[in-house]
């Protein structure tokens, strides 16, 4: 398996990437799974505030801890757990002890909290004790009801038992979860690891557990130990999205490692994704399934399996067609935009993606997900003067890195175009916004690769 296509593969869990896949005629299979509940109402059991400085205060005061939604509006996961997992009913007891701060990760008023807290996955949860800072809590990306229950219980558990055993599986994941907020990938990993090591069996936060080690190797670039460790526990891991997570890490690992084991690793990594593409958990939503189809599609594809990589996306348009059937609050709808969109691209479907785009912006005109979405789709069907307009439309209302991300993919699209006046001022812009970024929200790798790329440019232009 290369490099770049099992690291896509974990972008794909992650929400991070868009690309396209093989052809098929095998017509659209709905997903073996119950049909996805309806939003809950309106009154949500958590209020939240935007300022994670004010949530501090405000839970000091209140005798509450601060739960932080670390989340970003391109981010269907993001979307996809306050639409349809926070805005829970069953959850307003755990609402009555912390004080919820969403913090849109783009934002500049929010780079302050970046450099203290490590994102690496969106959405991102914590549970922070306000009076040390410590984050005793951290759970990367989807949960069900009962998972993020469990998650926030054990932060607020975490919390109120400071002079707890610091060598019981619960304080060593507790340790595990800080080091991951700080960013001490290895120091996170080898407490995991001793957590697993000493807790029983049947402890409830085995599997949760389990992904923290693997993605903490991942993270630290211990692709080798990564393959071992997740290879051994693969059939363990139990949950909504966990399983399919864990897959996609292990698979990226075993790209890495490109060694006996890591064949292993890909072949049981595959089938476990097979099994739970065809038994979902019930609790398992739609992004979650979808998500799970989309990484098989990509883990196929890239062991030259076209036509499976493409029933697999036709399996994934069909969870979320059937999601978004009858729901009539755009904002609601537009939870499932990117992945339906991803796979109309992929499916040789990209004028559906264009018209439902087209149609979302002019719903929800404020917002720079339709046109960035749209762009995409449009370049990759070689509609090139279309997508420069409708990616400049993003440019204009978005803000922070992920503007900048616009902003390269309107230099792409005019390097298409031959446009190389164009492109070099488009790239100046590009690496001038990353200069300017705060402290939280520098991309070191981005600015050097913007760089990079303006350097060539101006040597192509003028050679």
């Amino acid at each position: 398996m290369s490099k770049r296509v099992t690291l896509l593969a974990i972008a794909v869990a992650l929400a991070l990437s868009l690309g396209a896949c093989g052809k098929s005629t095998a017509p659209p299979v709905a997903s073996a799974a119950p049909a996805p509940a309806q939003p809950a109402p309106a009154s949500v059991p958590f209020a939240h505030v935007e300022d994670f400085d004010a949530g501090v205060a405000r839970a000091k005061a209140e005798g509450k801890a601060v739960l932080v939604d670390a989340w970003a509006p391109w981010c269907h996961t993001c979307l996809s757990m306050q639409n349809y997992v926070l805005n829970d009913p069953s959850l307003a007891p755990l609402a009555e002890r912390v004080v919820m701060v969403q913090l849109d990760t783009d934002k500049p008023e929010n780079a302050a909290f970046l450099e203290k807290y490590t994102v690496s996955v969106w959405p991102t949860f914590f549970v922070i004790d306000p009076d040390s800072g410590e984050a005793t809590g951290l759970w990367p990306g989807a949960a069900s009801v009962n998972e993020f229950r469990g998650f926030v219980e054990d932060g607020l558990a975490a919390i109120e038992a400071k002079d707890a055993d610091p060598e019981s599986p619960v304080r060593l994941a507790v340790s595990a979860k800080s080091r991951q907020a700080t960013g001490d990938w290895a120091g996170a990993a080898k407490d995991f690891a001793l957590a697993v090591e000493k807790a029983p069996a049947d402890w409830p936060r085995r599997s949760e557990s389990l992904m923290g080690w693997l993605f903490s190797l991942s993270q630290a670039g211990q692709a080798s130990e990564c393959v071992r460790v997740g290879n051994a526990h693969l059939a363990e891991v139990k949950g909504a999205a966990v399983p399919a997570d864990y897959a996609a890490t292990l698979l990226g690992c075993a790209g890495e490692a490109q060694d006996a084991a890591a064949k292993v690793a890909r072949t049981a990594a595959v089938a476990r994704l097979r099994e739970f593409t065809a038994n979902p958990p019930a609790d398992a939503s739609a992004d979650d399934r979808s998500d799970a189809w989309n990484i098989l599609s990509y883990a196929l594809a890239d062991l030259g399996d076209e036509a499976g990589a493409r029933h697999a996306q036709e399996q994934r348009l069909a969870v979320l067609e059937q999601a978004v059937a009858g729901v009539q609050d755009p904002l609601l709808a537009q939870t499932f935009d990117y992945a339906r969109a991803q796979a109309y691209v992929a499916l040789d479907r990209g004028d559906e993606a264009v018209k439902m785009l087209e149609a979302r912006e002019r719903e929800l005109p404020n917002s720079y997900e339709p046109p960035a979405r749209l762009a995409s789709a449009l370049a990759k069907m070689e509609r090139l003067p279309e997508a420069l307009v409708a990616v400049e439309r993003a440019i204009a209302k978005s803000y922070g890195p992920r503007q900048l991300l616009y902003v390269k993919q309107k230099a792409d699209i005019q390097l298409r175009m031959g446009d190389r006046a164009g492109q070099i001022a488009t790239l100046q812009q590009e690496v001038a916004g990353y200069e300017k970024l705060a402290r939280g929200h520098a991309r070191p790798e981005a600015l050097e690769d913007a760089r990079k790329r303006l350097a060539e440019a101006r040597k192509t232009r003028g050679a």
